[in-house]
């Protein structure tokens, strides 16, 4: 059991929600952000919700209508489209934010004292809009620019995990490139090839860098390969594509909190009602169950919590991370790690924190808290 602790505060910390944004995921992301917005004390604190896009929207004649760079504080950047948040009589904000919230002013000249990450995939997840933050020198929540653009690239990350020893899964990678040179019949046969030498079918085809299941495919044939590496490659510059693994999904949230020793959580068992674990899955009301401790061995979860806590200090995570696992034959296999896991109602970070005794305010509180102090 951990035992929830407060930030002690002399006045509300002021806190930027970032959400939205523009990735594949940024449906997921709103609601994140939504929840996160909903779930902070008012008592404790001040919070803006804003949209990325909007901000990355400001380009071509717009920028031209903005002060030059030298006129701007970095202050201020933040807060150009932001929609406050409080207790007063709603506003019509933006239908997306919920409407919530009434135009405050002095809370769009006011610095942040922390910016709260809840954007999903590319923009939020790969270390840019962390960098972003590092040069304008405001503390955020979450893993730092090298550990979010490793979590990310699976690739890469791949390669750092396999290094250590830790298990992952067999995977070859095609690049818009190297598809782009050939023709739908060499790359059949090429692939067919290079496929059934490494891997075998059936295999897993997915963005390197992306989430949520978003252009992924279960291929069962070289006919179907060419079609699924093409929709990856709609999502990003390569698409990864693997060995399948037929298993046991699990997933274990790591919190790594001020003053307190690097935790797993416990482990969360998904068993989605389709052939494997995709969107409608994730997000739709019923589309899987989390069964919660998994229904593995004690030494199977054991493993998995220990495995899960070292791929988060091999990547330098910061606060929480969740890591995904495939259970195969009492084998375990990494599949990703995550550094900004979802905050949706169907999420499963809430759910395993809940269950080992932290509420979603106190979860968000205690991330609050790692950030500033770190």
């Amino acid at each position: 059991m951990i035992v929830p602790n407060r930030i002690p505060l002399t006045r509300r910390l002021r806190v930027a929600v970032l959400m939205g944004g523009t990735s594949s995921e940024r449906e997921v992301s709103l609601v994140s952000g939504r929840m996160i917005a909903e779930a902070l004390d008012s008592d404790c604190y001040d919070v803006t919700a804003i949209d990325t896009r909007d901000l990355l929207s400001l380009s071509g004649a717009a920028a031209g209508q903005l002060p030059a760079a030298d006129d701007v504080a970095p202050a201020n950047i933040l807060s150009t489209h932001a929609v406050p948040l409080s207790s007063r009589a709603p506003s019509a904000g933006p239908p997306e934010l919920g409407g919530r919230g009434a135009q405050d002013p002095a809370a769009q000249t006011e610095r942040p004292d922390v910016v709260f990450i809840a954007l999903h995939g590319k923009g939020g997840e790969d270390g840019t809009v962390q960098g972003l933050l590092e040069l304008l020198g405001l503390p955020y929540t979450g893993s730092g620019v090298l550990a979010s653009a490793l979590a990310m690239d699976k690739v890469m990350s791949k390669r750092v995990f396999k290094a250590a020893g830790i298990p992952v899964i067999d995977a070859i990678f095609v690049t818009r490139a190297k598809l782009a040179g050939c023709s739908e019949e060499e790359f059949r046969q090429a692939s067919l090839r290079e496929v059934e030498a490494a891997l075998g079918f059936p295999v897993f085809v997915k963005p390197n860098a992306g989430g949520s299941t978003c252009g992924c495919s279960l291929v069962s044939g070289a006919d179907d390969l060419y079609r699924a590496v093409q929709e990856a490659l709609e999502f990003d510059e390569i698409a990864l594509i693997e060995k399948y693994v037929r298993g046991v999904e699990i997933t274990i949230g790591v919190v790594d909190f001020v003053d307190e020793p690097v935790t797993a959580l416990p482990v969360i068992e998904i068993v989605p009602k389709g052939e494997y674990y995709d969107y409608e899955s994730k997000y739709s009301a019923g589309g899987s169950e989390h069964i919660i401790p998994a229904r593995l061995p004690e030494r199977l979860l054991k493993q998995a919590q220990q495995i899960a806590v070292q791929c988060h200090e091999l990547l330098g995570c910061r606060a929480v991370s969740r890591t995904d696992i495939i259970v195969s034959n009492d084998e375990l296999f990494v599949l990703e790690v995550n550094t900004i896991p979802g905050m949706t109602p169907t999420s499963l970070l809430p759910q395993a924190a809940e269950y080992a005794g932290i509420s979603f305010p106190q979860l968000l509180d205690r991330i609050i808290h790692a950030s500033i102090h770190s």
